[in-house]
């Protein structure tokens, strides 16, 4: 079929009352911006955006990347005429053997028949002249949409999912904490679900690890960036701190302290770009690091909100995200990051902010923070 738009859906956006126009306004910007190499018009309906387009086969998948969209379905329009609308109805519907129903909304209450007599009467319509389709209620193969409007009537074949949450720019910036591994790329995602723009910073200890591991980076934020319209990146030189934990700290606790100067350096780079909270990709006991001890000691370090999306999963479902938004093939690319450098035979699992304090005053970590942010790169993408 030809089709003449996109009807646009969303769910948690009819749910916040006085604000409600707030939220369509950004995700109608954000639809635009997804969409601006395309010649297209977007129009408010009650509960619904519909978006004008002219043809091109890039347009459903860019609209598939938008949060806020719950879902969304190709769509012919016709005046609100019952003889019309059937018409429409049998130009659209095939004849093929399958299961079939009619589902109408009737949104425009001064149109003279019920939604349950529309289905009843293009149902009629189409019916002899498709004998291959089977009427089913409950399970239909094939479901003829139909929304009548005051403005016009939308017919439909297709309902396709989309990703929901909220339209990115509705919710506070983050900064998001990005390793080359599986989990801060999904933790990034989810919270440019809940509205969040998120920038990233990235800690690189070159010459330890590889330009490769720099370039794998970059291609997640790429990858992620599809999924809002523009994204900046950090790269801070790690190496040199590595080097001073390395040498003068106890061994165990060597992680925690890397731990805490990012989460210093971040905490700057946070307050500079006006970002509310850091990201990170912690799960409760998914590694040493990890347990609810180390994580409390490590986050005194920074006075601004850290946000864990992942705190309650397991690795394996974190894996089944990053394949879903697709950035694992990316984080499983055989390059180590920073992370993986020096690690403790022997890491602390239930660390005292006071151990850790002691072990900090054994290298200038104040000096060491104002160094890399010194040399601070950042890359718009």
């Amino acid at each position: 079929m030809k089709i003449g738009g996109y009807l646009i859906r969303y769910d948690e956006l009819a749910l916040k009352g006085k604000n409600r126009f707030l939220f369509e306004k950004q995700l109608r910007n954000n639809i635009k911006e997804k969409l601006k190499e395309v010649s297209v018009t977007i129009d408010y309906l009650w509960g619904r955006l519909l978006v004008r387009c002219e043809e091109n086969p890039e347009v459903r998948g860019r609209l598939l990347k938008v949060f806020g969209i719950s879902s969304l379905s190709p769509i012919v329009e016709v005046p609100s005429d019952l003889p019309l609308i059937q018409k429409e109805a049998l130009s659209l519907v095939p004849n093929r053997s399958s299961t079939f129903r009619v589902t109408s909304r009737r949104v425009d209450k001064k149109f003279p028949l019920t939604s349950q007599a529309v289905n009843i009467e293009v149902a009629n319509f189409v019916l002899p002249h498709r004998p291959l389709l089977n009427i089913d209620l409950n399970h239909p193969e094939l479901e003829l949409g139909i929304e009548i409007r005051e403005e016009k009537t939308f017919l439909f074949l297709e309902k396709e999912k989309a990703l929901g949450g909220l339209p990115v720019g509705t919710g506070g910036k983050v900064l998001a904490l990005l390793s080359g591994g599986i989990d801060s790329p999904v933790a990034a995602w989810m919270m440019m679900k809940r509205g969040c723009p998120v920038e990233f910073i990235h800690f690189y200890s070159y010459p330890y690890t590889s330009e490769q591991s720099k370039e794998k980076v970059l291609d997640l934020v790429r990858h992620l960036s599809s999924y809002q319209n523009k994204s900046f990146l950090h790269v801070i030189a790690f190496g040199k701190i590595q080097e001073e934990i390395q040498k003068h700290c106890d061994e165990r606790y060597r992680t925690l302290l890397y731990r805490r100067m990012m989460q210093r350096i971040a905490t700057e780079v946070a307050h500079d770009r006006k970002a509310r909270a850091l990201v990170t990709g912690e799960s409760v006991g998914q590694v040493a690091s990890q347990t609810v001890e180390n994580i409390s000691a490590v986050q005194t370090a920074t006075d601004i909100c850290i946000l864990r999306p992942l705190v309650g999963f397991n690795k394996q479902e974190t894996i089944e995200w990053a394949q879903k938004i697709g950035t694992y093939e990316i984080s499983i690319r055989p390059f180590e990051d920073c992370c993986t450098l020096f690690q403790p035979q022997a890491p602390a699992t239930k660390a005292r902010l006071l151990d850790l304090l002691g072990q900090e005053e054994r290298v200038a970590y104040k000096e060491l923070v104002q160094g890399a942010l010194s040399h601070i790169e950042t890359l718009s993408i």
